[in-house]
């Protein structure tokens, strides 16, 4: 039988070849390819590698680092204007601010210092400052910080780390800092009281 399938194969290209013409036949597994220059191929195809496994997603980078006397954030804690409301965009931010005060439990003190611009008056930026703060602390027992590790200090205008002549320079005095005041192995506390003396953002 094979010898039979064989021969046919032969004759029918050769025909082709003679006639210059297209053709396609198959026997069981065994099929030409059609075209003046027909060859037998076998149908049965390679398995093809299986597909890569999915690219692990990188880690969100966290927004907030410990230093040596401080928590940094990458990022402004931002409020609604002229009020001590915490807008969404920021929560996330303070999120990661409680994860670094859960992962270092040898902090045992932070001072939340509220900072303003010195436009307006002095004693009302100097409350709205402490508000902020204090909103922010309410923020961090919420997230599951334990209150004795959090201390709310408004400063108003007092502490400038810029220009309060430009806007850029007011825009990086309006901010929130996380101090640390206290440590495992520190002796000294360094917990601020509200300010006696009214001063402004």
């Amino acid at each position: 039988m094979k010898k039979r399938i064989g021969f046919t194969l032969c004759v029918l290209s050769a025909c082709g070849l003679m006639a210059g013409c297209s053709f396609s036949a198959s026997f069981g597994n065994v099929h030409t390819i059609e075209g003046k220059d027909a060859i037998l191929v076998n149908a049965a195809q390679p398995e093809l590698p299986p597909p890569p496994p999915e690219p692990v997603p990188e880690p969100p980078v966290k927004k907030a680092q410990i230093t040596e006397k401080k928590i940094e954030i990458l990022e402004k804690v931002m409020f609604d204007y002229n009020k001590a409301t915490i807008k969404e965009e920021s929560h996330q931010l303070l999120s990661d601010v409680a994860d670094v005060l859960k992962e270092n439990p040898k902090v045992l003190l932070i001072n939340i210092e509220g900072h303003t611009d010195a436009d307006g008056a002095d004693k009302y930026n100097k409350e709205l400052s402490q508000k902020r703060a204090e909103a922010v602390k309410e923020h961090l027992v919420g997230l599951g910080i334990d209150e004795a590790r959090l201390n709310a200090i408004g400063y108003g205008k007092e502490r400038p780390i810029a220009d309060n002549n430009t806007e850029e320079g007011k825009e990086k005095n309006r901010r929130v800092e996380f101090i640390i005041a206290k440590t495992e192995k520190a002796s000294s506390v360094k917990k601020l009281s509200k300010p006696k003396s009214a001063a402004g953002e």
